[in-house]
């Protein structure tokens, strides 16, 4: 079986998630990816992966698209650069598969040369909004404008990583026998625990990953001075890229003793000591709707072993409390999300079993595991080929 992946983002984590999934897939196919000539995942690929650098970067990450600090020209570049897509039919693939989301870029020239009547086109959604238009993430309604005015494609799969998920697309009109759940991988191209031999530093947090509204830091950073209280010299590793907010800026400048800033997205060596240094690792999110499917910070946080603190958005309490990785609060709580931080800094029995745990979860989601998933999807996919008339589903974002 040959399989192609489309990666339709130069940056953030979904070149990573590629990555990982198609290091694992040559174990079992001939892989080949098709991408940005640069991603934030490039040195992370195998030598057994066959690269094409097929397209412009579109150079837009999620926290300009957050402020509006997006360069036309280079976004024009980069989307038209995605005609690129017609080369597949020389490449020959049995299997075409966009890990990333289905873009408008990739969705429109991929319509336009047809690549869904030519095999199977399977797509991964890392996140499904239960309201396709909501004017509270401007970036995405902007993208769904976009997607709204691109017919939709004839695709063979569509992969989710929850039931929550599953249940969002099925309001969209996708059919329960069209849609695969396939969980999140633990990211292991930063490293794991095995790859760590310092201890971590007492009482210190990490809050991973792009700096944007829905991501929480806000709260996260209103809970600091409450955990100070009994915990004097926590600190809080904040590393990723974008602004604090504004409203809570004041709070980091009055206790800059207890906050250490990298805001700049963090290169991939930097990853491992960032999560060697922390005893846990925090995701406040606030709630999307049900519908968040995973958090890369938390498939890396499994990988080194960290305990977590979260919030109940998406599918948190399911992969963090019910597991017993860690604990979760009710989003935009900061002195309950104060409350848990603490519970578990001061508790070293309790940090002990819940890292034990991520560790036990970063083996149940290890990415060989992931593989043979999908490649129990794509085998699916080809099957339905092979009978007379191929049976898809037209799908929008």
């Amino acid at each position: 079986m040959h399989v192609l992946y489309l990666v339709g983002q130069s940056t953030g984590g979904l070149p990573h998630y590629t990555a990982e999934l198609a290091n694992a897939m040559t174990n079992y196919a001939d892989v080949t990816v098709m991408k940005p000539a640069e991603t934030t995942g490039d040195d992370l690929f195998d030598d057994d992966v066959q690269l094409i650098d097929a397209f412009d970067p579109i150079g837009v990450s999620m926290p300009q698209l957050y402020s509006f600090d997006v360069n036309p020209l280079d976004f024009v570049k980069g989307f038209l650069s995605y005609n690129n897509v017609k080369q597949i039919k020389q490449l020959d693939p049995d299997i075409v598969h966009d890990t990333t989301d289905l873009f408008p870029q990739v969705k429109l020239f991929a319509k336009l040369h047809r690549i869904d009547k030519f095999c199977p086109f399977i797509v991964t959604r890392h996140e499904v909004s239960k309201s396709r238009f909501s004017i509270s993430r401007p970036p995405v309604f902007v993208e769904e404008l976009m997607d709204l005015a691109i017919p939709d494609l004839d695709l063979a799969r569509v992969v989710v990583h929850t039931k929550k998920q599953k249940r969002a697309m099925l309001s969209r009109g996708v059919t329960a026998d069209h849609i695969d759940i396939i969980p999140h991988g633990a990211y292991t191209v930063f490293g794991s625990k095995d790859d760590v031999d310092t201890a971590p530093e007492k009482n210190t947090l990490l809050f991973f990953g792009n700096i944007v509204t829905p991501k929480g830091l806000d709260t996260l950073v209103k809970a600091i001075p409450l955990v100070k209280r009994d915990v004097p010299d926590v600190k809080l590793l904040i590393a990723g890229e974008g602004r604090i907010p504004n409203r809570v800026q004041s709070i980091v400048e009055a206790h800059e003793e207890n906050f250490e800033v990298h805001n700049y997205f963090v290169p991939n060596q930097q990853v491992r000591e960032l999560f060697a240094r922390t005893e846990v690792v925090a995701l406040p999110y606030r709630s999307q709707g049900g519908t968040k499917g995973h958090s890369g910070a938390l498939a890396t946080a499994f990988s080194f072993g960290k305990p977590v603190v979260a919030s109940t958005a998406g599918e948190f309490t399911s992969l963090v409390a019910d597991s017993g990785c860690g604990l979760v609060v009710p989003p935009e709580d900061p002195t309950q999300l104060a409350a848990a931080i603490t519970q578990i800094l001061r508790d070293d029995d309790g940090k002990r079993e819940m890292a034990a745990n991520s560790s036990r979860m970063a083996d149940e989601l290890s990415w060989d595991n992931i593989a043979q998933q999908y490649l129990a999807v794509y085998e699916r996919a080809l099957r339905k080929k092979a009978t007379p008339q191929m049976e898809t589903t037209t799908w929008t974002r």
